[in-house]
């Protein structure tokens, strides 16, 4: 998702720029001009290289300390220690006050306040107070706090409920934001209700591409770029092939494809994702392409190559170096690949150096120590255009011919028992069952 304008709304879980979660998901700093991406030509291409505005290109100079501070892995322990003082001080707060005492603005500020308190209950009691109200200021914002709050209670059927009804309102940033939120939460718990909300949403997400200017808050200052809007557009597409329905998913794609006018002035960025978007789609059935890999993290004897015997599954996480997150992961990653040897199922990280982010070499050579042990490949740092990659870590999961079967971003938690990467493994593997018996 774009960042643009963010602000902490609550617990350091939660970065708001209209409704981007901070899940240990980062995105890494746009191309520069003269940077181009392999993703297959679509009408949506030009031969022509976007010219950056002064602005654009302040937002590029900026960008990489954005993605760095995006991330709370990368916070120092001042930064955790003030956020652990401001989260108690609103949870002391959210504690002594009651929604019946507040109306309009404050009422809506008490929902943000508990949020940052991690009191999830009060926050959805005073979000939806607001949203009684029948105020139209915060009124969407209230919804995506509500359904931000019941996800983290674990009231899931009702979150979508929520999100469903957002859609009953004028199409927005805020409301586009809340339900990509709420998309992302379902796949992730491989709730089939991801593919029924994707479908619910997709005409609004399509007529809105169609207009080809970024997508706007109604009140508040939330912007959706178009390259943004295209990937959203996606999801359902994604969704549909990640189940086995090709036919659906060509459908939905031709939807988001043919949305976007050939004549329609995109930016750098809007561009960059567009074609990614577009490469990862293509990449779904299509063997991986060649990686080139440098060297072996895992012990000086490791052999610095991706198992060509595919076995049942192989799982690749692409990272850069800075993501502090993804690091962690590889402790995990490396565990659940010795936990499944004997299935057989592979597991490799695979970490490039961003000079774009970290000029110092010996700065990249310093973060690779923490990598030491673990099932981690060095790559070149060409490997994320080659695959598409916006967001990080990027997953990659191949049935038992090296065909990719999903391409996405990954929770911090996916390699945990019963995690994302063990759900879309059992969903590949379940999909390919039913095709083989359709044709037996």
């Amino acid at each position: 998702m774009t960042r643009i304008h963010w602000r902490l709304l609550g617990a350091g879980l939660l970065l708001f720029s209209g409704f981007t979660f901070l899940r240990g998901q980062q995105t890494p700093p746009v191309m520069s001009p003269g940077q181009t991406s392999n993703a297959p030509a679509t009408a949506t291409q030009s031969t022509e290289v976007p010219i950056q505005t002064p602005g654009e290109i302040y937002k590029d100079a900026m960008h990489p300390l954005d993605i760095v501070r995006g991330s709370l892995d990368n916070w120092s322990d001042a930064e955790l220690g003030a956020l652990t003082v401001g989260m108690h001080k609103a949870k002391e707060a959210c504690d002594a006050t009651k929604p019946d005492d507040y109306s309009g603005d404050d009422l809506y500020d008490l929902a943000r306040l508990c949020a940052l308190g991690q009191d999830w209950n009060a926050a959805n009691t005073a979000a939806l107070a607001y949203v009684a109200s029948h105020l139209e200021t915060h009124r969407a914002q209230a919804y995506a706090m509500s359904v931000n709050a019941l996800v983290h209670i674990g009231a899931i059927d009702l979150a979508v409920q929520t999100a469903r009804e957002m859609l009953r309102l004028p199409y927005d940033a805020e409301v586009a934001y809340a339900v990509r939120y709420m998309k992302e939460q379902l796949e992730q718990t491989s709730n089939p209700l991801a593919v029924e909300l994707a479908t619910e949403e997709h005409p609004d997400l399509v007529a809105a591409l169609a207009r080809n200017v970024p997508l706007k808050a109604a009140h508040g200052d939330a912007v959706i770029s178009v390259g943004a809007l295209y990937e959203s557009a996606m999801d359902l597409a994604f969704l549909d092939r990640y189940r086995g329905d090709d036919d659906a998913a060509q459908v939905a794609a031709a939807d988001a494809q043919s949305a976007l006018k050939a004549t329609a002035v995109l930016t750098a960025e809007d561009k960059q994702r567009i074609d990614a978007v577009n490469m990862r789609y293509g990449l779904l059935g299509a063997r991986l392409p060649s990686v080139k890999v440098l060297r072996a993290m895992e012990s000086p004897s490791a052999k610095a190559v991706i198992d060509t015997h595919f076995a049942s599954a192989t799982v690749l996480v692409l990272f850069p170096d800075w993501c502090g997150g993804c690091r962690k992961m590889m402790k995990t990653l490396t565990e659940f690949a010795k936990v499944n040897k004997d299935t057989p199922i592979h597991a490799y990280g695979l970490v490039f150096a961003d000079e774009s982010v970290i000029p110092v070499q010996s700065a990249h050579e310093e973060i690779l120590k923490e990598l030491r042990g673990t099932a981690t490949l060095v790559v070149l740092d060409t490997t994320p255009q080659m695959l598409g990659a916006t967001d990080y870590p990027l997953g990659i999961v191949l049935d038992r011919t090296g065909r990719i079967r999903f391409i996405g971003a990954l929770p911090g938690e996916a390699f945990n028992g019963g995690g994302y990467v063990e759900k879309a493994i059992e969903r590949m593997v379940a999909v390919e069952t039913k095709s083989e018996a359709g044709r037996n």
